[in-house]
């Protein structure tokens, strides 16, 4: 039978000789898994004493997570077209959605498929499955993503902490994000708006790639609604690191799958002491988090000493914040205020970017839609302060819910089962050997992967066209209105119960401002020499033909 080899060079200058790091050559470790005797046996480039330490808890965690009987075995699903790589290339590589949408269509809301190294996953695109995991309590971030959260974000950012601790850091920060408080930043999203309309009046090129430019302006507003001050008064230093941060994770490949799926086999207390080794990446995230560390403590010293001399503060999230602090006398300490720095940057940014291009993608596609908005804009509702009425403007929004629902920024994410537990679902489905199923054993470790894409595609909720993009449902009125499963318009594309998105509101808004000023003064077509297709790559990206982040539109003004 044929022999697969998988290379991971995913361990640059490991411990060698004698515990001193080299400079010269990465530690390579090759991994083979030969088939007809389902061995696995490593080779190194440096001595098996060296790296003993290592390997050896790590291939007791191999052998005990391949051997553990699942629970899900008798669940319905796709063959693997691998042992070493199960269904991850299929489902996560190009083109976007396609195994998924099929297998969905196949075997159900829940379907089982394989990991790498032949784990069992469950994919969930049940709505009441989707509840009780986002609810519970009974699942939480996989150990491997907890770490990344810490290295990425700090240790005390609200993706990490958990229970009482999470409860009370979330209620502080729900107070500068609930409804009326975002209605204050809207004259700053409007402003940000404005200057995307300038850059696009400047330009005389045929075909304007729209990314780099609502990119900036998101991550603009993030800088003013957040800290109260422009992206130019944050340390440059700190920008930097947070575009490259950003630049990083924007990809996804067959070698990332694996040394992802490799890292994740790796106890928690060792996996996060990787952090320390001296490679790139874990400088380049050890620096980051330093970095924001250091400005997050800089805009809270400045805003606390002005409050100390008498100056009036701002209405920006980090002033509120400190002024609920300091008036209630709550637990909220500055250094909780801090540590969301990276957070607020990052989750902030690309996100709202991504979600607002493929809004424009669609409209561009049906001009007709699009001057149908273009003339609901013009007609500016406007509220009793004379600001513009966004939610009064019910196309400009089917077109925002319509995008996230059919191009949600995060089509997937991952849970873990934190104790033996039932997952119920909300349409049986029948197993393998023909039971009917109303709900699913789960073992504790279990790993879950929440298909928000496929949720969001459901004929069962969303109709026959559940696969295209028809904003006409919000306004006739064909979809869910029930049991509320996400934040907004009974989406995913924010997440869901404790940690869903703090920011939801805010992203929404800055939408509708972007969007509306955006149709009201330009026509946007797209290039024939050009596509825009979704990927993959951590977020739900539009990239050209060759795979790269590029959304290229034909703009002209409005006469």
């Amino acid at each position: 039978m044929r022999r697969q080899l998988m290379e991971l060079a995913f361990l640059e200058h490991f411990f060698p000789h004698g515990g001193r790091p080299s400079s010269s050559r990465p530690t390579t470790i090759i991994l083979y898994y030969k088939a007809s005797r389902k061995q696995l046996i490593f080779t190194m480039t440096y001595s098996a004493a060296t790296l003993l330490p290592f390997l050896v808890p790590l291939g007791l965690v191999l052998f005990s997570t391949i051997r553990r009987q699942s629970t899900i075995q008798r669940i319905p699903g796709p063959p693997r077209s691998s042992w070493l790589l199960g269904n991850m290339l299929q489902l996560f590589l190009p083109p976007y959605g396609h195994y998924d949408d099929i297998w969905r269509k196949t075997y159900g809301t829940v379907y089982r498929f394989q990991g790498c190294f032949g784990r069992d996953r469950l994919m969930v695109a049940d709505p009441l499955a989707l509840q009780h995991i986002l609810n519970s309590g009974e699942f939480e971030f996989a150990p491997i993503f907890d770490s990344l959260f810490r290295w990425l974000f700090g240790e005390r950012n609200m993706a990490v902490l958990k229970g009482k601790e999470h409860r009370n850091l979330r209620t502080a920060w729900n107070a500068p994000f609930t409804a009326g408080a975002v209605r204050q930043y809207q004259h700053i999203l409007e402003k940000v708006a404005q200057t995307i309309s300038e850059k696009l009046d400047a330009s005389d090129a045929p075909a304007i790639d729209i990314c780099p430019l609502i990119s900036s302006a998101t991550v603009s507003s993030t800088t003013e609604v957040v800290f109260g001050c422009a992206v130019d008064d944050l340390g440059a230093e700190f920008v930097q690191s947070n575009s490259n941060i950003m630049a990083a994770s924007a990809s996804q490949s067959a070698k990332q799958i694996l040394v992802d799926e490799f890292g994740a086999l790796i106890p928690s207390w060792l996996f996060r002491r990787t952090i320390y080794l001296p490679t790139k990446a874990s400088q380049a995230l050890r620096n980051h988090v330093e970095l924001a560390t250091r400005e997050g403590w800089r805009l809270v010293h400045e805003k606390m000493d002005a409050a100390k001399q008498g100056h009036e503060s701002g209405d920006d999230v980090y002033s509120m914040l400190l002024r609920r602090d300091a008036q209630t006398n709550k637990s909220l300490r500055p250094e909780d205020i801090v540590a969301q720095t990276s957070v607020m940057m990052i989750g902030g940014s690309d996100t709202t970017a991504y979600s607002l291009v493929w809004a424009l993608v669609e409209l561009a596609k049906n001009p007709k839609l699009q001057d149908s908005l273009r003339a609901e804009i013009h007609s500016r509702p406007r509220t009793s302060r004379g600001d513009i009425a966004y939610d009064s403007m019910p196309l400009l929004n089917a077109n925002i819910k319509e995008s996230l629902r059919l191009y949600p920024v995060r089509p997937w994410t991952y849970r873990v089962a934190t104790k033996d537990t039932f997952l119920p679902l909300s349409q049986s489905i029948v197993s393998t050997t023909g039971e009917r199923l109303s709900q699913i054993p789960v073992k504790k470790g279990q790993l879950v992967t929440l298909g928000f894409a496929s949720y969001q595609k459901l004929e069962s909720r969303w109709g026959e066209d559940s696969d295209q993009f028809n904003p006409g449902r919000w306004l006739e009125g064909r979809v869910p209105q029930s049991d509320a499963i996400g934040p907004y318009a009974n989406l995913l594309a924010f997440s869901g119960g404790a940690h869903v998105c703090v920011g939801w509101r805010l992203a929404v808004l800055e939408m509708q401002v972007i969007l509306s000023e955006l149709i009201d003064k330009f026509v946007f077509s797209l290039p024939v020499e050009e596509s825009i297709e979704p990927r993959y790559m951590t977020n739900l990206m539009p990239t050209n033909a060759e795979g790269q982040k590029r959304a290229a539109f034909c703009v002209m003004r409005v006469v």
